[in-house]
Protein backbone atom coordinates (compact mmCIF):
# COMPACT_ATOMS: atom_id res chain seq x y z
CA UNK A 1 0.00 0.00 0.00
CA UNK A 2 1.12 3.53 -0.67
CA UNK A 3 0.74 6.46 1.65
CA UNK A 4 -2.52 7.47 -0.04
CA UNK A 5 -4.51 4.39 0.85
CA UNK A 6 -4.62 2.63 -2.52
CA UNK A 7 -2.66 -0.15 -4.08
CA UNK A 8 -0.97 0.48 -7.38
CA UNK A 9 -1.62 -2.40 -9.72
CA UNK A 10 0.62 -3.38 -12.55
CA UNK A 11 -1.09 -3.58 -15.94
CA UNK A 12 -1.90 -7.13 -16.97
CA UNK A 13 -0.07 -8.60 -19.94
CA UNK A 14 -3.42 -8.95 -21.75
CA UNK A 15 -4.04 -5.24 -21.35
CA UNK A 16 -0.56 -4.36 -22.59
CA UNK A 17 -1.03 -6.60 -25.65
CA UNK A 18 -4.46 -5.08 -26.36
CA UNK A 19 -3.16 -1.51 -26.15
CA UNK A 20 -0.12 -2.36 -28.30
CA UNK A 21 -2.32 -4.05 -30.91
CA UNK A 22 -4.63 -1.04 -31.10
CA UNK A 23 -1.66 1.32 -31.51
CA UNK A 24 -0.24 -0.81 -34.34
CA UNK A 25 -3.64 -1.01 -36.02
CA UNK A 26 -4.06 2.76 -35.88
CA UNK A 27 -0.55 3.30 -37.25
CA UNK A 28 -1.28 0.93 -40.15
CA UNK A 29 -4.53 2.75 -41.00
CA UNK A 30 -2.95 6.20 -40.98
CA UNK A 31 -2.64 7.71 -44.49
CA UNK A 32 0.92 7.96 -45.78
CA UNK A 33 2.83 11.13 -45.10
CA UNK A 34 3.73 13.41 -47.95
CA UNK A 35 2.25 16.16 -50.03
CA UNK A 36 -1.23 15.32 -51.27
CA UNK A 37 -1.27 18.23 -53.71
CA UNK A 38 -0.68 17.33 -57.33
CA UNK A 39 2.78 17.94 -58.67
CA UNK A 40 2.70 21.42 -60.24
CA UNK A 41 3.01 22.31 -63.89
CA UNK A 42 4.92 25.47 -64.81
CA UNK A 43 3.42 27.89 -67.33
CA UNK A 44 5.37 30.25 -69.57
CA UNK A 45 5.09 31.70 -73.06
CA UNK A 46 6.71 30.98 -76.40
CA UNK A 47 8.31 33.74 -78.49
CA UNK A 48 4.97 34.42 -80.20
CA UNK A 49 3.07 34.51 -76.88
CA UNK A 50 1.53 31.02 -76.92
CA UNK A 51 1.16 29.23 -73.58
CA UNK A 52 4.05 26.87 -72.90
CA UNK A 53 3.87 24.20 -70.18
CA UNK A 54 6.73 22.64 -68.26
CA UNK A 55 5.99 19.25 -66.71
CA UNK A 56 8.89 18.19 -64.47
CA UNK A 57 9.46 14.45 -64.63
CA UNK A 58 11.11 12.21 -62.05
CA UNK A 59 13.69 9.64 -63.17
CA UNK A 60 12.11 7.00 -65.38
CA UNK A 61 8.80 8.85 -65.81
CA UNK A 62 7.18 9.66 -69.12
CA UNK A 63 4.07 11.59 -70.10
CA UNK A 64 1.14 9.45 -71.22
CA UNK A 65 -1.31 12.27 -71.96
CA UNK A 66 -1.74 16.02 -71.51
CA UNK A 67 -5.06 17.86 -71.36
CA UNK A 68 -6.35 21.35 -70.83
CA UNK A 69 -9.94 22.00 -69.73
CA UNK A 70 -12.05 25.05 -68.99
CA UNK A 71 -11.90 25.19 -65.19
CA UNK A 72 -15.37 26.77 -64.87
CA UNK A 73 -17.32 24.46 -67.20
CA UNK A 74 -15.00 21.40 -67.13
CA UNK A 75 -15.21 21.36 -70.95
CA UNK A 76 -12.18 19.72 -72.52
CA UNK A 77 -10.25 22.31 -74.53
CA UNK A 78 -7.32 20.25 -75.84
CA UNK A 79 -6.00 16.73 -75.27
CA UNK A 80 -3.00 14.91 -76.72
CA UNK A 81 -1.31 11.63 -75.86
CA UNK A 82 1.64 9.42 -76.73
CA UNK A 83 4.48 11.94 -77.11
CA UNK A 84 6.92 11.05 -79.88
CA UNK A 85 9.46 13.92 -79.83
CA UNK A 86 12.18 14.56 -77.24
CA UNK A 87 10.79 17.94 -76.07
CA UNK A 88 7.39 16.50 -75.19
CA UNK A 89 8.99 13.43 -73.64
CA UNK A 90 11.02 15.78 -71.41
CA UNK A 91 7.89 17.65 -70.37
CA UNK A 92 7.82 20.72 -72.64
CA UNK A 93 4.43 21.27 -74.29
CA UNK A 94 2.99 24.22 -76.25
CA UNK A 95 -0.79 24.62 -76.11
CA UNK A 96 -2.32 23.60 -79.43
CA UNK A 97 0.89 22.14 -80.90
CA UNK A 98 0.11 18.45 -81.38
CA UNK A 99 3.07 17.74 -83.69
CA UNK A 100 4.99 16.03 -80.88
CA UNK A 101 2.22 13.55 -80.11
CA UNK A 102 0.96 10.46 -81.89
CA UNK A 103 -2.65 11.18 -80.91
CA UNK A 104 -4.66 14.37 -80.69
CA UNK A 105 -7.86 13.36 -78.95
CA UNK A 106 -9.35 16.85 -78.89
CA UNK A 107 -8.33 19.74 -81.16
CA UNK A 108 -7.76 23.18 -79.68
CA UNK A 109 -10.68 25.50 -80.28
CA UNK A 110 -10.54 29.27 -80.11
CA UNK A 111 -10.80 31.29 -78.07
CA UNK A 112 -8.90 29.71 -75.21
CA UNK A 113 -11.02 30.16 -72.05
CA UNK A 114 -9.74 32.46 -69.29
CA UNK A 115 -9.74 29.79 -66.53
CA UNK A 116 -7.64 26.76 -67.41
CA UNK A 117 -7.14 23.45 -65.66
CA UNK A 118 -4.12 21.44 -66.83
CA UNK A 119 -3.97 17.71 -66.17
CA UNK A 120 -1.09 15.39 -66.98
CA UNK A 121 -1.13 11.62 -66.88
CA UNK A 122 2.30 10.21 -66.12
CA UNK A 123 3.61 6.67 -66.39
CA UNK A 124 3.99 6.73 -62.59
CA UNK A 125 0.26 7.57 -62.14
CA UNK A 126 1.19 10.41 -59.73
CA UNK A 127 -1.29 13.31 -59.88
CA UNK A 128 0.15 16.23 -61.81
CA UNK A 129 -1.52 19.47 -62.87
CA UNK A 130 -2.30 23.10 -62.18
CA UNK A 131 -5.15 25.54 -62.59
CA UNK A 132 -4.53 29.14 -63.57
CA UNK A 133 -5.92 32.25 -65.22
CA UNK A 134 -4.74 32.60 -68.82
CA UNK A 135 -4.36 36.38 -68.56
CA UNK A 136 -2.26 36.11 -65.39
CA UNK A 137 0.59 34.42 -67.26
CA UNK A 138 2.76 37.50 -67.86
CA UNK A 139 3.29 38.53 -71.47
CA UNK A 140 6.90 39.42 -70.64
CA UNK A 141 7.63 35.69 -70.25
CA UNK A 142 7.50 35.39 -74.05
CA UNK A 143 10.65 33.83 -75.44
CA UNK A 144 12.20 33.45 -71.97
CA UNK A 145 12.96 30.39 -69.91
CA UNK A 146 10.84 31.61 -67.01
CA UNK A 147 7.64 29.98 -65.77
CA UNK A 148 5.04 30.59 -63.08
CA UNK A 149 3.43 28.01 -60.85
CA UNK A 150 0.39 28.90 -58.75
CA UNK A 151 0.71 25.95 -56.39
CA UNK A 152 4.04 27.16 -55.06
CA UNK A 153 4.99 30.56 -56.46
CA UNK A 154 3.12 33.12 -58.51
CA UNK A 155 6.32 35.02 -59.30
CA UNK A 156 8.29 33.96 -62.37
CA UNK A 157 11.29 31.73 -61.87
CA UNK A 158 13.68 30.02 -64.25
CA UNK A 159 12.54 26.74 -65.73
CA UNK A 160 15.64 25.05 -64.30
CA UNK A 161 14.92 26.38 -60.80
CA UNK A 162 11.30 25.23 -61.09
CA UNK A 163 12.37 21.73 -62.19
CA UNK A 164 14.87 21.50 -59.30
CA UNK A 165 12.24 22.54 -56.71
CA UNK A 166 9.73 20.02 -58.01
CA UNK A 167 12.40 17.31 -58.10
CA UNK A 168 13.31 18.01 -54.46
CA UNK A 169 9.68 18.11 -53.31
CA UNK A 170 8.12 15.28 -55.34
CA UNK A 171 10.78 12.89 -56.67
Amino acid sequence: MTGHGYIRRRPSSKRVILISSCALLLAACRPPLGDDLPRPVGVGRTGDGQLRFVVPLCDGETISSFEVADWETERLVWKVSEPNRPDEQKGMIVLGDARGFSKQENSLTSPVPPHLDVGVRLSSERPTGSAFLRDKVPENLADSTQVVNWIGKATPQSEESFRQEVDADYC
